[in-house]
């Protein structure tokens, strides 16, 4: 992958800007619509309630990272994701922060009983 890179660019410079692209939620909701197809801006407007103009910029920031794409079908708008990583990148971050919230409770419960020992 560092092959692929222009000269210049660090891996992790652009790794990074991957990830703020990626780290708004709104920009999260939308990538999680996409996941299962293509979804007509229309739609995308109708369920994440944002007003046009905002639903653009965060659109518009996406497309930058060619994250997703858009086509138009029958006159109308749609935008799906521009390769099957980006829905495995979403589920990665799912399962990541669903082992982190596990080992928050194992810690927590562990505290709580050492505390419970020390007093009792």
């Amino acid at each position: 992958m560092a092959d692929d890179l222009p000269a210049g660019l660090v891996l992790s410079d652009v790794t990074a800007e991957l990830f703020k692209a990626m780290g708004h939620p709104a920009r999260i909701q939308l990538l999680e619509m996409l996941a299962d197809g293509p979804v007509a801006v229309s739609r995308l407007r109708d369920s994440t309630g944002l007003e046009p103009s905002n639903l653009s910029q965060h659109l518009s920031v996406l497309r930058r990272q060619h994250l997703i794409f858009p086509t138009r079908r029958d006159g109308r708008l749609f935008y799906e994701l521009a390769c099957p990583e980006v829905s495995v990148t979403l589920d990665a971050a799912r399962s990541l922060l669903g082992t982190l919230l596990h080992t928050a409770r194992l810690t927590l419960a562990h505290g709580e009983a050492t505390r419970e020992n020390a007093i009792g």
